[in-house]
């Protein structure tokens, strides 16, 4: 699902918002957790879905003559035990996990 299509589908349900108000508000959502995330330590927690975090870990590489720091950032998602329950039952209905 895509931009375009969530803001359609909010606006589905919310007739009496219309999706030039929709979008502002998806988009305005999307700077503050932009914001958040690039702050050290911070996570963005979705509620029934999961928790948002980036880490970044300095690690040192090469040989005592070449070593050098490289920065690794790690996007990490941390779904929620009934979002994990919700996907583990559609696939089992799919029958894609036989």
């Amino acid at each position: 699902m895509n931009h375009r299509q969530t803001v359609t589908e909010i606006s589905k349900r919310l007739p009496r918002l219309k999706r030039r108000d929709v979008a502002e508000v998806l988009e305005v959502m999307t700077e503050l957790w932009l914001d958040e995330l690039a702050q050290p330590g911070e996570t963005v927690t979705v509620a029934d879905l999961g928790k948002l975090a980036v880490e970044v870990q300095t690690v040192r590489s090469g040989g005592a003559v070449g070593q050098r720091t490289v920065k690794r950032v790690y996007v990490r998602f941390r779904p929620t035990g009934k979002f994990r329950q919700f996907v583990l039952n559609a696939y089992i209905k799919e029958g894609a996990l036989e």
